[in-house]
């Protein structure tokens, strides 16, 4: 999957859970400060992403995570999805 398709699903994924118009996901965008602000929705969040793509996430490693596009990269190169 190209990092354009990650990320239209990760921008989909994320406005549908917060309410949010998809164009306000950027990836830019923080996701602690913009978007995901509830650890609880970043579980939630998590778990698509582990369902989707068919991989475990370490929690460690996307703990340091900062933006929608660290997420592309994480998903890119921890993912099936080369």
């Amino acid at each position: 999957m190209e990092d354009r398709e990650v990320f239209e699903w990760l921008r989909e994924k994320i406005s549908q859970t917060r309410g949010i118009r998809p164009e306000n996901v950027r990836l830019e965008s923080s996701l602690a400060e913009d978007l995901v602000p509830d650890s609880f929705e970043l579980i939630e969040l998590v778990c698509a992403i582990e369902t989707k793509f068919g991989f475990s996430i370490n929690y460690d490693d996307f703990a340091d995570i900062q933006s929608v596009g660290d997420v592309v990269n994480y998903i890119q190169h921890h993912g099936a999805v080369h």
